[in-house]
């Protein structure tokens, strides 16, 4: 991309310098004039001249070739985006089932794994703890799960394991 734009400004400060090295050798009178006319429309057509030779196909396919490429970043940042809100979220949901279940007395880790509902929401959808389920422990969590964050009961797993 910088090759052509070097291109250019050589090409655009070569003529300015030719220009200003006639200019002091043309004899005063109305042939500088001309001479400065001429020198004008030069230096104009080498400002201009790359912006009238490019290639329109050329650059429509380049455009579309960046708009290609913004659209698949644009792809990935969103999936990894989706990623790094499921991993909050379903961090927060483990950190808010062991909150409450010490509330209740009870010493337990959790994992959260999320899906997403009809709507495109992430909602919790399956729960494995670890916890020593002794005294109806696995019960009362099991109850919490199921009414504060809608987990069913098929989908949440226990494993006897000191937290």
């Amino acid at each position: 991309m910088m090759g052509p734009i070097r291109q250019w400004l050589l090409g655009v400060a070569c003529t300015a310098i030719v220009l200003a090295v006639a200019e002091g050798l043309v004899p005063k009178g109305s042939v500088k004039k001309v001479c400065r006319l001429a020198g004008g429309l030069a230096l104009l057509l080498a400002v201009v001249g790359p912006v009238l030779r490019l290639d329109g196909e050329l650059l429509s396919r380049t455009v579309e070739e960046y708009r290609a490429s913004i659209q698949t970043w644009e792809v990935e940042l969103e999936e990894k985006n989706n990623l790094i809100y499921q991993t909050i979220i379903e961090g927060n949901a483990a950190a808010y089932i062991v909150d409450k279940a010490e509330e209740m007395g009870i010493a337990c880790q959790a994992e959260v794994t999320f899906s997403y509902d009809e709507n495109g929401v992430p909602c919790p959808w399956e729960v494995t703890a670890w916890g020593v389920w002794t005294g109806g422990r696995q019960e009362t969590l099991a109850r919490l799960l199921e009414d504060d964050l809608g987990v069913p009961r098929q989908r949440q797993h226990y494993e006897e394991k000191e937290p």
